[in-house]
């Protein structure tokens, strides 16, 4: 699905010479597998196993677009208000508000020289554990 919904989406933007898209992933996914927490892990090798192999899938149609892109991977999501402060972190992910996410997304689609264009930062708030600030 998201793979496929991706694609489309993208087909859609060359089509209409829209350059660059901002992707919401999850933490786990790509080379960020280690980042996850283990119980995260667990659940991502088990019950969401296709649900990973769609992210992943999705990520690397993302790469081989010819678009300009940024493939968002957040740590935990959560419905608190946001924080205005998003880290990017090499260390485990901790959580981060949808609000913040949003925010990163579009800066990403909005500010010229945003930094993380063609890479896939993973993100985490003020909160999160093993987080340092870029």
């Amino acid at each position: 699905m998201l793979t496929d919904g991706t694609k489309l989406i993208m087909e859609e933007m060359k089509k209409n010479d829209v350059k660059r898209i901002a992707v919401i992933t999850s933490i786990g996914a790509g080379d960020s597998k280690d980042q996850a927490p283990f119980f995260f892990k667990v659940l991502m090798a088990t019950a969401m196993k296709k649900i990973f192999n769609d992210k992943n899938n999705q990520e690397e149609a993302v790469r081989n677009s010819g678009l300009d892109y940024c493939i968002v991977r957040p740590g935990g999501l959560t419905v608190e208000p946001p924080t205005g402060i998003v880290n990017v972190i090499d260390g485990q992910a901790g959580s981060i508000p949808r609000a913040d996410v949003a925010e990163f997304c579009l800066d990403a689609i909005n500010m010229e020289a945003f930094p993380y264009i063609g890479k896939s930062p993973c993100i985490s708030s003020v909160g999160g554990t093993g987080w340092t600030k870029d």
